[in-house]
């Protein structure tokens, strides 16, 4: 027998390949001309010569050893004479040399299979190198036919079998497309992310930056050589390469600040989004917006006379009317306009106490809605409605914009009589106000003493256009942001990076692509849920965009998460390569199970025994799924666990500072040479 043979095919079903073991093979490591190679472990990889120079490739998956055989047509069961040890391999793909050199090259397809009888020997050493380091080649820019380098392969670490055998993937792929790395706590997934970004740059550092990381916790500065905060970080400040940031309000677009403040749809959103469209210099407040949304109504109130349904399913037809007369006030209808209204709203109101039938009134209803339409649809601008335009455009204006409440009452065009339309108003003002009071949201409006005055300037803060040493990673330290504001600070900064992109010329998109790291993504980026914290659909939005259409403007996303069953499923579909550490829950494993490549899915069966930074990756950047030991980076993040066995002792040197946490949350009233801890509050005496 072949020094490499370890026995022959069985069966085979499909892409799966029964061996049975040769009798003289009993270690689980032989030696060969190649050195030495696992025989039959779990994870050993095997080949079957398929034709002159061409071998399939497969990898062992479950090993077997029966000493009876059970006839499926007979009552007997035979005793063999020695055991019947049997080896499943699932096929990977097939190597073949390549001229003009004659160097092994991988190939995920298969043109033929293994045939019953047929030897299975163990991968050589050229095999493997071909299938795990010389990683696919991706991207190839269009008219590249010069033979330029355009690809290459990045280190990921040490397979656990075969031992010691590199594992790289594709540059390209890896950084262009999204990459998710998902593992619990303590698994190693900081330090993957690290161990990419630090490998990337490597050769590659310039004075632009090319990752921007959501850094949720504060552990990312250490790892880029990023000067810490002087005098340590604030409550409720975001920080960008250790330096105070600003996320300016008027970044925000009209969909964003509506959710921000929890606008009612019927009477405050119009108004809300012509204050904007005023404040951002539009001028005069936009028609075109007004009307469409004026139509929708119509169209809706139609629905619910002829049918009972329509897209406003629970509202009656009063609601809808006004709706409908909320965004009609930003307008300034002709007489025939207002004469349709006026006859619509008596009507409606005659049927006030039921909206199932309008009987004789259906008629008359439809055709005043129609000429209705009309005669907004005459009113309707057909040139681009810029002042709509700069209402989502990121143009600077000044807070005592939003303070004066005589603004929002211009922008809704109020007349002094109408006190109703008054007080929906009343309660939109006040959340304007304590949002600006609210120290929650300052980072939101500290622009001014940040001198942010242009987008320019606001991305200058963040590298962008800028040429500076050892500027190519952005760290976006939001980890003093609280709960209720992150949302609304990663999706705003991943739709304007976004938006920036796509205002690029078509030719130009692709010139020096970014990447997004999203740490702790399932903070922000969850799955459609009816009691999602409020602002998670900011975020959600933005990065599922990215997901979809990042690619075709060179942005592309890093998604970490120690819970990938919180995470948008519309984002990791998108995802085209996985780092997997170690899983425990039975339902994130499960959500992979049904995601991954069916080769890789026996794979997954070991994710819950993986090692620190051991990791399973697959994707369209390495060319066969693999268990991997990932590379260490260089310098580590500041993701160190506790040490209660030092820290509980009673002589410990650090302790929990109440202080520092009373003062920094605004509690307390210490009087001079007293500490916040020790004060109390002032009694109260009872009158006499």
């Amino acid at each position: 027998m072949n020094e490499t043979t370890i026995g022959n095919v069985v069966a085979v079903h499909g892409f799966r390949v029964t061996v049975e073991l040769s009798q003289e093979v009993r270690s689980a490591v032989r030696s060969h001309v190649h050195g030495t190679s696992n025989a039959i472990s779990i994870n050993a990889y095997v080949t079957f010569e398929l034709g002159p120079g061409q071998r399939a490739v497969g990898i062992i998956t479950d090993l077997d050893s029966r000493e009876t055989y059970d006839p499926s047509d007979e009552e007997l069961t035979l005793q063999l004479a020695r055991p019947r040890r049997t080896a499943t391999v699932q096929l990977l793909g097939s190597v073949r040399p390549k001229p003009p050199s004659g160097a092994l090259r991988f190939d995920a397809g298969l043109g033929a299979l293994p045939t019953l009888g047929m030897p299975a020997e163990l991968a050589s050493s050229p095999t493997l190198k071909s299938v795990f380091e010389d990683a696919p080649l991706r991207n190839q820019p269009e008219g590249n036919v010069s033979g330029e380098d355009y690809d290459s392969a990045i280190r990921l670490g040490l397979a656990t079998a075969p031992a010691q055998q590199l594992v790289k993937a594709s540059y390209n792929d890896l950084f262009s497309r999204p990459l998710a790395i998902v593992g619990n706590t303590g698994s190693g997934k900081s330090n993957t992310v690290c161990q990419l970004v630090q490998s990337a740059l490597h050769d590659r550092a310039g004075g632009r930056p090319r990752f921007f990381i959501l850094d949720i916790n504060g552990e990312y500065g250490n790892a880029f050589s990023k000067a810490g905060v002087v005098g340590g970080k604030k409550p409720n400040h975001l920080y960008v390469n250790g330096k105070e940031f600003g996320l300016p309000i008027w970044l925000m677009s009209t969909s964003e600040v509506c959710e921000w403040l929890s606008v009612a749809e019927q009477t405050q959103q119009p108004a809300l989004v012509n204050l904007w469209s005023l404040a951002k210099g539009g001028g005069s407040v936009s028609l075109s917006s007004g009307v469409r949304e004026c139509v929708i109504r119509l169209d809706s109130l139609v629905d619910l006379i002829h049918s009972g349904k329509g897209p406003y399913k629970g509202k009656n037809a009063g609601q809808i009317w006004d709706a409908f007369i909320g965004y009609a006030g930003t307008l300034t209808p002709s007489s025939s306009a207002n004469s349709d209204i006026g006859a619509i709203g008596s009507l409606l109101k005659a049927h006030e106490s039921d909206h199932s039938s309008f009987g004789a009134d259906e008629v008359e209803l439809t055709q005043r809605i129609a000429s209705l339409k009309t005669a907004l649809d005459e009113q309707n601008p057909k040139n681009f409605d810029l002042s709509q335009q700069s209402a989502d455009k990121p143009i600077y204006f000044d807070l005592s914009y939003l303070r004066d409440p005589a603004k929002l009452l211009e922008a809704a065009r109020i007349d002094e009589g109408e006190h109703g339309f008054r007080q929906f108003l009343r309660g939109l003002q006040l959340r304007i106000g304590n949002r600006l009071q609210d120290q929650r949201w300052s980072c939101f409006l500290n622009y001014d003493s940040l001198k942010i005055t242009s987008f320019a300037d606001w991305l200058s803060r963040l590298g962008i256009g800028v040429n500076e040493s050892g500027n190519d990673t952005c760290i976006i330290d939001c980890s003093m942001i609280g709960h209720e504001v992150l949302p609304y600070i990663c999706g705003i900064i991943g739709r304007l990076l976004l938006d920036l992109r796509e205002h690029t010329s078509s030719d130009k998109r692709f010139h020096e692509p970014w990447a997004i790291v999203l740490e702790e993504a399932h903070n922000y980026v969850t799955p459609i849920r009816q009691n999602e914290t409020r602002g998670v659909g900011v975020s959600r939005d933005a990065f599922e965009r990215i997901a979809k259409e990042g690619r075709k403007f060179g942005l592309s996303l890093i998604v970490a998460s120690q819970r990938p069953g919180d995470v948008s499923a519309t984002i990791l579909s998108q995802c085209a390569n996985f780092i997997m550490h170690r899983l425990q829950n039975p339902d994130d494993i499960d959500h992979f199970r049904r995601i991954v490549p069916s080769q890789a899915r026996r794979l997954l069966d070991q994710i819950t025994i993986l090692s620190a930074g051991e990791a399973i990756v697959l994707g369209s950047s390495m060319n066969v799924p693999a268990r991997v030991q990932i590379d260490k980076p260089r310098i580590a993040p500041h993701s160190q666990s506790a040490s209660p066995h030092m820290s509980w002792l009673k002589n410990a040197q650090h302790l929990f500072n109440l202080d520092d946490a009373l003062t920094a949350w605004g509690l307390g009233n210490p009087i001079p040479g007293q500490s916040p801890a020790q004060a109390k509050p002032a009694s109260k005496k009872k009158p006499k």
